[in-house]
């Protein structure tokens, strides 16, 4: 369960946990509380398993834009999710009115898994998820 959702967490908690989590943690944390493995997540998401481990184990803090977005996809993340994922990654959030970033708003809206999304790009001319 993340921080943000317990109830019985205090403020300082919350904010204590904001100042040392990271994106391997939160990946992870995010992996228990939905029940999933890396191994379900990684071959949904279509990643090479050296590249999205190295993500899980914190070797990689600075993955690209689409990584990130093909592990939350495949995870099944809200937006808000979504986007805490991309900042920790220092990446950008997803911003409504950019044609890529749009497509992939509505792909998470609508639970569409990888594949759909990536077809859903392709169908209108913007980069897919890989």
């Amino acid at each position: 369960m993340s921080i943000l959702s317990d109830k019985r967490a205090s403020l300082d908690d919350v904010l204590s946990d904001l100042q040392t989590l990271t994106l391997a943690s939160y990946l992870n944390d995010l992996l228990e509380e939905k029940g999933m493995t890396r191994a379900q997540v990684i071959n949904a998401a279509g990643l090479s398993r050296d590249y999205a481990n190295q993500i899980f184990n914190g070797k990689r803090t600075n993955p690209s834009q689409v990584k990130i977005l093909a592990l939350t996809i495949a995870m099944q993340l809200t937006l808000e999710e979504t986007n805490r994922v991309l900042k920790l990654a220092k990446a950008s959030i997803l911003y409504p009115k950019l044609a890529f970033d749009a497509t992939v708003i509505y792909a998470i809206v609508h639970k569409m898994n990888v594949m759909e999304t990536n077809a859903l790009l392709d169908e209108h001319g913007l980069k897919i998820l890989e």
